[in-house]
C-alpha cells in the first residue's frame, strides 16, 4: 500500500475519565529494530548485556518501522538548501518534541533515570503524559531477542503490491529501507538515497545512492534496482497512483538516476519515505505467485526466518547490514526479532505484564490507561507521543447509494456527536478533532465543520426519504471492544435521527482490502498522518477515485479539491500551501466525505529489559524522527 498509515482500529471504550478527570493524550510509535534492545544478564554474577535492534522501527501514529509519518506543532517555513545533496524540506509544527516512530523505533520524549525516574511532557492540547524509560547502564553488545505484539495481521511484505497498515510498516522497517525518512523535525531527509536535488522546476530530481549498500541475497542496491522498484509500484494497480505523477525514471550511472515528473513536484522525497519508498530487491518483483509478496528481500537489518500468518513473523540478523551505530558497532544487535498479531488491546497488555512478549503498541485509551498505571508502578516502561498522529473518523464511500447523496452525508454529520465518542473511547476531550490538522498545526484552518444539530440533520434527512424512500446504511469496523462500543454509539445516534443502521465488524486486513475495492458504505477509520500534508494528497485527489482500486478510499472527486492540491503539491512557498489546504478543508467540509471524531494517540509498552526505545538517527547520523 502506501505510506500513509491506514491502520483502523480506532481507539474506544466504554469508560469516561479516570477519577472524574481528563485522560492526558497519548501517541508513541515503534522502535527501531536496529536501536532498539535488551539489558539482560545472562547469570547472576555475568555482565548485564544490552542487545540492541536497529535504527529505525517505530510504532504509533503511523507506526513502522523506521521512518516515522509526521507530527505538528509550531509551524515554520520551508527551508531551501541548495549545496551539493540539495533538498527541499519542510516540517508539519512541532516535531521538536520528539516525534513518534513506528517504523523504526519509537519515538519519544526525555528518558528517565536508570533508577526508574521519569519525565512528564504537557501535549499541546493541554493533556499530561508520564514517559518512564530506563537508560542504559552501558555500552550495547550483541545478542538476544525480542517480541512485539503488532495490532493485526498483514496480508503480504511487497512494497508494490500489498495493503501496509501500522502492523505492515512495522514489519516492513524490519526487512527493506525505504528512500528517504523524516528527521527529529519532521523533515524528510535521504536514507537509503544519499541525496535529492530538484530542478528549478521541481519537475526533475536527481537521485544519489549510497554505496556499499546490497540486498540481504547479495545484490547491490544500484539505480537499476531502485528503477525497477519505482517501476513496479508505478504499474501496481493499486500502489502505482501514489507515483502517477511521475513520468519517466532513468538510470545515469549505477549510482545515480533521475526522476521525470509530469506536473511540479516540490515535495517528491516526502513521498518516498511511505512503502512506495521502500526497495525489494530485483529477485523478490521477479518472482512469481505467492512468492513475490511471502518471501521478502530487502536491504534491511533482519531478514525473514518464517511468516505464520495470524501467529508469528520472524526476523534474523542481516549479518551484511549496511548501517553500523555512532562508534562503529555494526546493526542491528539483536539477533532476532519477533512480531506476534494480537488483535485484542487488553490482550495484548495482558501478553507484555505476563512476559510472552516485550514490546507492544497501541491506540487503545483503556489499553493506554492500564499501561500507564503499571508503568507508574515501576512494572514496565511507557512512552506516549503528543504529536499529532492520524485522525480518527467516520468515511463516507461517496460512490455508493445512499451515501453517494451529499445531503445524506451532510445529514449523518449533524446528526453525529464526536464528543460522545470521545466518552466511550475515554479519549481526553482536548483531543476532539475538526479537522485531519490539529489546531496547532500550520496547515489547520477552521473549515467551518459542524456536528450535533440533529434537527438541522434530521431535516436533510427526512428531505431525502420524501423523494427516495428509507435510508439504510451499513457501518464498519474491525473487530476490537473500543471500536464496536464506538459504532453501537453511532447507530443509536443516526438512527434516532430516523436512518437505519446496520454494523459490521471485519478483521483488519480484510477490512483494509474491502476498503480499496469500495466494498463498504461507512467505516470507522485511522488515517491522514504524513509530516507533509502532500503525503496525504494520494487519498484526497480524484485522480485516484475511480476503478476497482483506489487509494482515495471515500471515492470523492471534485475539481476544487483537485486544483487546492495540485497548487499546493507545486509550490515550496508556506503561504501558497497553507491558502491551497485551507481551500481544500473548506470543501471538503461542504462535500462530507469524513465526519471528523479525535486526533489519535499512540503508545508504547516495553519490558523493564529493553534499552534504546528511542534516540534512533538517520544515515547520516542526524536524529530521526523518532
Amino acid at each position: 500500500m502506501i505510506t500513509i498509515t491506514i491502520t483502523t482500529t480506532i481507539t474506544t471504550t466504554t469508560t469516561t475519565a479516570r477519577n472524574g478527570q481528563s485522560i492526558p493524550p497519548f501517541r508513541a510509535e515503534a522502535p527501531s529494530p536496529d536501536l532498539v534492545g535488551l539489558e539482560e544478564r545472562p547469570s547472576d554474577s555475568g555482565p548485564l548485556r544490552k542487545i540492541t535492534l536497529c535504527p529505525r522501527m517505530c510504532l504509533g501514529s503511523r507506526l513502522r518501522f523506521r521512518l516515522p509519518q509526521g507530527s505538528v506543532g509550531s509551524p515554520e517555513p520551508n527551508r531551501r538548501l541548495w549545496p551539493k545533496e540539495a533538498v527541499i524540506m519542510e516540517k508539519r509544527a512541532g516535531f521538536r518534541r520528539w516525534a513518534p516512530v513506528v517504523a523504526a523505533v519509537m519515538a519519544v520524549g526525555l528518558i528517565a533515570s536508570a533508577c526508574g525516574g521519569s519525565s512528564s511532557n504537557g501535549s499541546d492540547s493541554g493533556g499530561k503524559t508520564t514517559d518512564v524509560t530506563i537508560k542504559a547502564s552501558g555500552p550495547p553488545k550483541s545478542g538476544g531477542s525480542i517480541k512485539f505484539a503488532l495490532e493485526a495481521e498483514t496480508d503480504g511484505f511487497n512494497p508494490a503490491s500489498n495493503r501496509w497498515a501500522i502492523s505492515g510498516y512495522m514489519i516492513g522497517n524490519a526487512v527493506f529501507d525505504p528512500l528517504s525518512a523524516y528527521d527529529a523535525e519532521g523533515k524528510w531527509a535521504p536514507y537509503l538515497a544519499k541525496s535529492f536535488t530538484p530542478s528549478a522546476d521541481f519537475k526533475t530530481w536527481t537521485v544519489d545512492l549510497r554505496a556499499g549498500v546490497n540486498f540481504s541475497d547479495g545484490t547491490p542496491v544500484d539505480a537499476a534496482a531502485v528503477k525497477l522498484a519505482l517501476d513496479t509500484v508505478k504499474a501496481n494497480a493499486l500502489t502505482g497512483a501514489a507515483l502517477a505523477n511521475m513520468s519517466t525514471i532513468t538510470v545515469v550511472s549505477p549510482s545515480q538516476l533521475t526522476i521525470a515528473t509530469i506536473d511540479p513536484w516540490a515535495s517528491m522525497p516526502a513521498q518516498l519515505t511511505t512503502q512506495v519508498g521502500f526497495v525489494a530487491a530485483p529477485a523478490q518483483y521477479k518472482a512469481e505467485g505467492a512468492a513475490a509478496t511471502r518471501q521478502p528481500i530487502g536491504s534491511g537489518p533482519f531478514i525473514q526466518k518464517e511468516w505464520v500468518p495470524d501467529s508469528r513473523w520472524v526476523g534474523t540478523k542481516n549479518a551484511n547490514y549496511w548501517r553500523s551505530d555512532d562508534k562503529g558497532n555494526k546493526l542491528p544487535y539483536l539477533d532476532s526479532v519477533e512480531f506476534r498479531p494480537i488483535v485484542d488491546p487488553q490482550n495484548r497488555v495482558n501478553a507484555l505484564i505476563s512476559g510472552d512478549v516485550q514490546m507492544i503498541h497501541t491506540t487503545d485509551w483503556p489499553a493506554i490507561n492500564r499501561l500507564q498505571s503499571e508503568a507508574a508502578s515501576g512494572n514496565i516502561q511507557f512512552v506516549a507521543d503528543n504529536t499529532e498522529t492520524e485522525e480518527s473518523f467516520l468515511m463516507f464511500n461517496t460512490a455508493k447509494a445512499p451515501v453517494d447523496d451529499v445531503r445524506v452525508r451532510q445529514g449523518l454529520t449533524l446528526c453525529t456527536d464526536p464528543a460522545a465518542s470521545l466518552v466511550v473511547s475515554e479519549t481526553p476531550t482536548e483531543r476532539l478533532a475538526t479537522s485531519q490538522f490539529t489546531k496547532d498545526s500550520p496547515w489547520y484552518s477552521d473549515n467551518g465543520f459542524t456536528t450535533n444539530d440533529v434537527a438541522k440533520g434530521k431535516a436533510l434527512l427526512d428531505q431525502v426519504k420524501a423523494e427516495k424512500g428509507p435510508i439504510t446504511v451499513s457501518l464498519g469496523t474491525t473487530p476490537v471492544p473500543a471500536n464496536t462500543n464506538t459504532t453501537a454509539l453511532i447507530k443509536q445516534q443516526w438512527e434516532a435521527c430516523g436512518v437505519t443502521v446496520n454494523t459490521t465488524t471485519t478483521d483488519q486486513s480484510k477490512f483494509v482490502s474491502d476498503a480499496v475495492t469500495g466494498n463498504y458504505t461507512v467505516n470507522l477509520w485511522r488515517q491522514f498522518a504524513a509530516s507533509d500534508p502532500d503525503g496525504d494528497y494520494v487519498w484526497w485527489t480524484g485522480k485516484n477515485a475511480s476503478g476497482p482500486l483506489t487509494l482515495n478510499i471515500a471515492r470523492l472527486k471534485d475539481a476544487q479539491i483537485d486544483a487546492a492540491l495540485d497548487k499546493a503539491r507545486a509550490s515550496n512557498d508556506p503561504a501558497v500551501r497553507k491558502q491551497a489546504y485551507a481551500d481544500m478543508q473548506k470543501r471538503q467540509t461542504e462535500l462530507a466525505p469524513y465526519i471528523w471524531l479525535s486526533h489519535s494517540q499512540w503508545a508504547i509498552g516495553a519490558a523493564k529489559n529493553v534499552r534504546n526505545i528511542t534516540n534512533q538517527t538517520l544515515p547520516d547520523g542526524q536524529a530521526a524522527l523518532p
